[in-house]
């Protein structure tokens, strides 16, 4: 059986995406893959694996990169191409021992994946801002419709706010690794 959930969850937030995945499979829904803005799981018996999600920027090393993890005893669950990388879903069964169930060995790591998602998302938020802004513009020039310029400005302004939202979550998160 397949379950389809739509589930709202911002690059800014991996942990509360990785929590999300740990809880449905839980409840004996694994994570299959993530489509047309939902999360398809396939119900099987409850487990309790782990996930983490990582961002490859450079695909040309992609085979030794997910052996290097398949070493360490993560499952690559799904992959998605996205800005010339591509996001990669990777699970680990817990068991009661003591075990490392990160993918990130330091900080520096976590930091690098932080600021390469800060800077590919800022650059695509601030492109769909000014495409937003050049059509509500040309929408008051063009149209006759008040509505469709009001349709459009919302739009621009729920991106310019999104956006705005993941470069400030970002950069705190970074700081913080820092800093620490």
């Amino acid at each position: 059986m397949e379950k389809k959930v739509f589930k709202f969850i911002t690059v800014d937030q991996l942990e509360k995406e990785q929590e999300f995945l740990h809880d449905m499979d839980l409840k004996g829904w694994h994570f299959k893959c993530y489509k047309n803005l939902r999360y398809h799981f396939e119900q099987t018996p409850p487990a309790n694996y782990v996930y983490r999600i990582d961002y490859k920027e450079t695909l040309e090393d992609l085979d030794e990169y997910l052996a290097i993890f398949e070493d360490a005893g993560w499952e690559v669950v799904y992959s998605y191409p996205i800005f010339q990388g591509s996001w990669i879903y990777f699970r680990k069964l817990s068991t009661n021992e003591s075990q490392d169930l990160e993918i990130f060995t330091d900080k520096d790591s976590m930091v690098d994946l932080l600021k390469k998602v800060r800077t590919h998302w800022t650059r695509f938020g601030t492109a769909m801002s000014l495409l937003l802004l050049f059509f509500t513009i040309l929408n008051l020039f063009v149209s006759r419709s008040l509505i469709s310029g009001v349709i459009t400005a919302l739009f621009f302004f729920v991106i310019v706010i999104l956006y705005v939202k993941l470069f400030i979550n970002l950069t705190k998160k970074i700081k913080q690794l820092e800093q620490n």
